[in-house]
């Protein structure tokens, strides 16, 4: 078929599936009631959310704390009761992530990070944000969202968004693409922002709260380098946010019966008093080029000026230029599985070819290592130094991976840090404990600004005293107002 032939053929594929999607794919959106392009049904999008919940909860966990998960469930099955879409199975869980963000997948399945709760001073402040994100799902803003690009041809499907990155090498969730990075649109945004000020004040809460807590979005910078970005990044403000935000919460008070809502500061915090803040240390941490693992008493050296990604499953290093990868992560294998059996069972794989490996022992380890091929479906060869260590009663997998072409550039580097895994025993490094959120009363005229340097924690400055109380750090406070402080935990 020529270039130009296969040019029209393709244009003409792409007219009658479009035809066939404006055909069968139109369906009433449950907010307006109006004909919309999706071509991903309710009971696609059902499957959807349930088979990524159990993806999402792997590699981000689940914060440990059953009284906060209760509390935050409560305020979302009030606000989900009174929602388009009250018969959906709602499930609402907060995330161990350190970044401030909000997220839903489809089907109602919507997260919190622990530190988006931090930065909250009421539970009417997270009944805006949790009205918020169920708006996105009752709107079905991320069905239509995939059904655009799979009109696009980009195609999102469980398959692709959660599979493995680097095929078999398993447990390198491709969570920073697909369903959550797919970005609303700012009619999105301001239909989702009505809908949350809707919500949350037929349920009882203040709506004038929303506005509020908006102003903790403006103030923050976007974090760079994380799995999932800073909740502006996914939902891009529509122009004056604020000032629209607050303008439809004096509408909407203006239409309500009653005034008598709900703002529930010493609630929201007291039930976030003692939650992890920024980084909990437990779960891995760098030090002078080192990665260490209390809890799994593990330790890892990575190549010089590498960035470290680490979540619940995994730690990914990457090259600057992104030019190779090293990936830790557990291995998704049988509990007694060895080294060995698990580097046969990766060679079998049809697209994996083994060059070269055996067994070795890497500080006491049983271990296997040696070199794959990988062969990509986009054409793509990649070289692959594996390693699979056996550590305290579980299997780790340590692979670093180039392009074919240039694998020889980072090859030592890869062995180097594979031969460098070994049992973590320095005892400060197995003590290590994360800052916590801590709430205080004030004395009457001290500052955020003595507050900050009294408690001396050099990750949290009066700054972001500041911005976590929405308070200037040099203001004189009141006595007896509660305050939330971060107190240093390593």
């Amino acid at each position: 078929m020529t270039k130009a032939l296969r040019s029209k053929y393709i244009a003409r594929t792409a007219l009658v599936v479009l035809t066939v999607a404006l055909l069968t794919g139109c369906a009433r959106n449950p907010v307006t009631g109006q004909r919309q392009l999706v071509l991903i049904s309710e009971a696609q999008e059902l499957a959807y959310g349930r088979e990524a919940h159990p993806q999402i909860l792997r590699e981000f966990g689940k914060t440990d704390d059953p009284a906060l998960q209760a509390y935050v469930n409560e305020i979302g099955q009030r606000l989900a009761r009174i929602s388009h879409r009250p018969d959906l199975e709602w499930h609402f869980t907060v995330v161990d992530l350190p970044i401030v963000n909000a997220f839903a997948l489809p089907g109602g399945y919507v997260y919190f990070t622990r530190q988006i709760l931090a930065y909250m001073n009421t539970e009417a402040e997270l009944a805006s944000v949790m009205g918020h994100e169920i708006g996105h799902v009752t709107a079905r803003h991320s069905v239509t969202q995939m059904s655009r690009q799979q009109l696009l041809g980009l195609g999102i499907g469980l398959g692709g968004v959660f599979s493995p990155t680097f095929g078999q090498f398993g447990g390198l969730a491709e969570i920073g693409a697909g369903l959550l990075s797919l970005k609303y649109s700012r009619d999105d945004e301001r239909q989702s922002d009505q809908l949350g000020v809707e919500y949350m004040a037929r349920a009882g809460y203040d709506p004038r709260e929303m506005s509020k807590f908006f102003q903790v979005f403006e103030a923050m910078q976007e974090e760079s380098g994380q799995v999932v970005p800073n909740w502006l990044a996914s939902h891009p403000a529509p122009p004056d946010r604020i000032e629209a935000t607050r303008r439809m919460a004096e509408e909407t008070m203006a239409r309500l019966e009653s005034t008598d809502l709900t703002v529930g500061r010493d609630k929201h915090l007291q039930r976030i008093a003692g939650i992890v803040y920024g980084e909990n240390p437990r779960e891995g941490f760098t030090e002078n080029g080192t990665f260490l693992h209390p809890d799994l008493r593990f330790r890892l050296t990575y190549p010089q000026g590498w960035r470290v990604q680490n979540t619940r499953s995994s730690v990914l290093f990457g090259e600057p230029r992104g030019a190779a990868l090293l990936a830790l992560t557990l291995a998704d294998a049988p509990q007694g599985t060895t080294p060995e059996a698990l580097a046969r069972r990766i060679a079998n794989q049809s697209n994996v070819r083994l060059v070269e490996g055996g067994r070795t022992s890497i500080h006491g380890n049983p271990a296997w290592t040696g070199v794959f091929l990988l062969q990509q479906t986009s054409g793509q060869v990649l070289q692959v130094q594996a390693g699979f260590v056996s550590h305290r009663e579980r299997l780790y997998q340590i692979v670093g991976v180039a392009d074919r072409r240039n694998f020889g550039e980072y090859a030592s580097r890869f062995r180097n840090a594979i031969g460098s895994f070994a049992e973590l025993t320095d005892a400060r490094a197995l003590g290590v404990q994360p800052d916590r959120v801590q709430i205080r009363s004030a004395r009457a005229g001290e500052t955020l600004t003595k507050i900050a340097e009294e408690i001396g924690n050099p990750r949290v400055t009066a700054q972001r005293l500041g911005l976590l109380n929405r308070i200037d750090p040099d203001e004189p406070l009141p006595a007896g107002l509660r305050i939330k402080v971060v107190r240093p935990g390593r």
